[in-house]
């Protein structure tokens, strides 16, 4: 049986294009702020080892016992990764001192990534460190509509 080279051309867009969009992240995006307590953030990721750079957002909860829901969605060669987070969190004056790390399942610079960092009302600034990467994400607070 002969497998034509057109549907291994259609297979492998649909996985790369798969890669490019987060549904469930753009949910969370649009949702309005007034249907639960969020925040929304934009900014970027830069690799300290790498020099590579690229977009980054967030959708944050807000932060209660100990800690905060974090849902990121970074941009990267073409490709975006979304994922969910839970940091711990600790009331400092207004600034929240944030921490923990996640085991990102990705092909490429996948595995596990611990964060540490602090959030306040204008500026949510972590770095982050795994086996093949160390660098930061600095966003800045959004309003959408």
């Amino acid at each position: 049986m002969s497998f034509p080279i057109r549907h291994l051309l259609f297979i492998a867009v649909g996985l790369v294009l798969s890669g490019c969009v987060s549904p469930s992240f753009e949910r969370a995006w649009k949702k309005p702020s007034g249907e639960s307590p969020t925040q929304k953030w934009a900014g970027f990721w830069e690799s300290e080892r790498h020099g590579a750079k690229g977009r980054l957002r967030a959708v944050t909860g807000a932060p209660k016992d100990g800690r905060v829901d974090v849902f990121f969605e970074a941009g990267w060669h073409g490709f975006t990764t979304a994922y969910p987070v839970v940091l711990a969190s600790e009331n400092k004056g207004g600034t929240f001192l944030i921490s923990g790390q996640h085991d990102l399942k990705s092909f490429i610079g996948g595995g596990v990534y611990t964060y540490s960092g602090t959030m306040t009302g204008d500026l949510f600034f972590t770095r982050y460190q795994s086996k093949y990467d160390t660098g930061t994400f600095t966003l800045k607070p959004v309003s959408v509509k």
